[in-house]
C-alpha cells in the first residue's frame, strides 16, 4: 500500500514539474516573439543545447540586433566566420573592447577618411582610442606652432602609420610641445626603391616646408625638408630621422655620395654632434685651438687641451677614452680618405644606431641651446620690425 502511494505521489510531482517547465518554455517563447532580447537569447541557448543550430542562430541574431551583449558574444564564439558583423554590433552598442577591434581594423580602410574615423570613435570609452585622440588633439594645427609637419600618404588606409608617427614624436626626447602634425593625402604619391642603398625614393605632387612621406618599401631617409618612412620604420627609426631635422648628423658611415657633400662642408646647417677635420695624425697647438673654437660643445669642456693628447712634444687630435665629453672619432666620413669626423661622446648613440635609443644629455642640452638662440633671434627680428 505504501509503495503504491509513493508511486502515485512521484507521478503527481513529475507531472507538476513537467507542467511547470512547459509553462516556462511557453512564457520564454512568447516573450522572445514579443521582442524581449533576454528571452530571445535564452531561447537560442535552448535550441543550441538541442543541436538546432539554425534556430539558435536566428534567435541569437534577433537578440544581438537589440545590442544584447550575451547574444553577441555567443554569435562571435559559435559563428566566427561572421564575427566582423557581430563585432560591429557590439561596437555600436558601446562595448569598448569591440570598439577598439573595429576601430583598429578601420585604420587600414581606404574608404574611411581620418575625419570620418575620428568622428565615429571620438566618444568611445576605450582607453587606447582615447589616447589616440589625445595625440591628434595635442599636435593639431594652431597659432602656436613653431614646427608644422605634413604626413603625406597615398590613401586613407595609412591612418595607423600617421598615429604611429604622432606617438613617436610624443616619445622623442626633444621638446615637441609646439609641433603641429597634419595628415594629408596625395593620390599621385608613388615610390620606388633605389638599387644602390635600397632607399625609398618617392614622387609626389604636394610639397610642404616639412613633410613626412609614407612609402611602403625600402630604407628610411631624411633631408632638410622631407623624411621618407617605410612600412617597417620603427619608433626608434622615426626618432633617428627626426634627429636630422633637429640638427644631428649620422654617426655611422655615410655613402660616398652623401659623404662627398657633408664631409667637405656642402650642407645648409652646422651639425650639433659632428665636426669634420682633415685626416692628419699630428696637429699644431694653433690648429687644435682653432678646432676647439668651432666645437658646438666647447662650453662643456674646460680648455682646448681636452680634445687632444700630447706625446713626445706632438699633438694628436682626440680625447682620452676616460673623458665623458671631448672629441672622439665617428665613422661618418670613413668613405672619404682625407677627412675625419668627430663627435663629443665615446658611445654609440641613436644617431649611430637607432636601436640604442640613446640620446645623451649633452645632445639635448646642445639642442636646447640652439632652440633658445633661435628664439632670441626671432624675437629680435620681431622687435626690429
Amino acid at each position: 500500500m505504501k509503495t503504491r502511494l509513493l508511486i502515485v505521489l512521484f507521478l503527481l510531482a513529475l507531472t507538476g514539474w513537467s507542467h511547470q517547465v512547459y509553462n516556462q518554455q511557453q512564457e520564454r517563447s512568447s516573450l522572445a516573439h514579443q521582442g524581449n532580447a533576454k528571452a530571445q537569447h535564452q531561447l537560442a541557448n535552448h535550441h543550441w543545447a538541442l543541436n538546432n543550430r539554425t534556430a539558435a542562430y536566428y534567435w541569437w541574431q534577433r537578440s544581438a540586433k537589440q545590442h544584447y551583449f550575451p547574444a553577441i558574444e555567443s554569435l562571435i564564439n559559435e559563428f566566427p566566420a561572421t564575427s566582423d558583423a557581430w563585432l560591429a554590433l557590439a561596437a555600436d552598442a558601446g562595448d569598448p573592447v569591440a570598439q577598439r577591434q573595429v576601430a583598429t581594423a578601420e585604420l587600414a580602410d581606404q574608404n574611411i577618411s581620418m575625419h570620418e574615423w575620428v568622428h565615429r570613435w571620438v566618444n568611445s570609452k576605450d582607453s587606447w582610442l582615447q589616447s589616440q585622440f589625445g595625440l591628434i588633439e595635442r599636435y593639431k594645427p594652431s597659432a602656436q606652432c613653431n614646427m608644422e609637419i605634413n604626413v603625406v600618404a597615398a590613401d586613407s588606409g595609412e591612418k595607423r602609420r600617421y598615429l604611429n608617427f604622432l606617438s613617436a614624436v610624443k616619445n622623442t626626447p626633444f621638446d615637441t610641445q609646439n609641433w603641429c602634425v597634419s595628415f594629408t593625402l596625395d593620390e599621385n604619391l608613388s615610390c620606388v626603391t633605389d638599387t644602390q642603398r635600397k632607399r625609398a625614393n618617392c614622387h609626389f605632387e604636394k610639397s610642404f616646408d616639412r613633410q613626412v612621406i609614407l612609402a611602403e618599401e625600402g630604407i628610411a631617409s631624411a633631408n632638410s625638408q622631407t623624411l621618407t618612412l617605410t612600412a617597417d620604420s620603427s619608433e626608434a627609426v622615426i626618432q633617428h630621422e627626426l634627429g636630422h631635422w633637429m640638427g644631428f648628423a649620422d654617426e655611422y658611415e655615410m655613402s660616398d655620395a652623401l659623404a662627398q657633400n657633408f664631409c667637405y662642408g656642402y650642407y645648409d646647417h652646422d651639425s650639433l654632434n659632428i665636426i669634420v677635420t682633415e685626416a692628419h695624425n699630428e696637429y699644431s697647438a694653433r690648429k687644435i685651438k682653432a678646432i676647439y673654437k668651432r666645437l658646438p660643445w666647447k662650453d662643456e669642456l674646460s680648455s682646448w687641451q681636452d680634445i687632444a693628447i700630447k706625446k713626445q712634444g706632438k699633438w694628436r687630435l682626440g680625447s682620452s677614452g676616460e673623458a665623458v665629453v671631448g672629441l672622439f672619432k665617428a665613422d661618418t666620413c670613413n668613405a672619404i680618405d682625407d677627412r675625419q669626423a668627430w663627435r663629443p661622446v665615446n658611445t654609440r648613440t641613436a644617431m649611430e644606431r637607432h636601436d640604442t635609443k640613446l640620446w645623451p644629455e649633452l645632445y639635448l642640452r646642445l639642442l636646447e641651446q640652439k632652440t633658445n638662440a633661435f628664439d632670441l633671434d626671432a624675437n629680435s627680428d620681431l622687435r626690429q620690425n
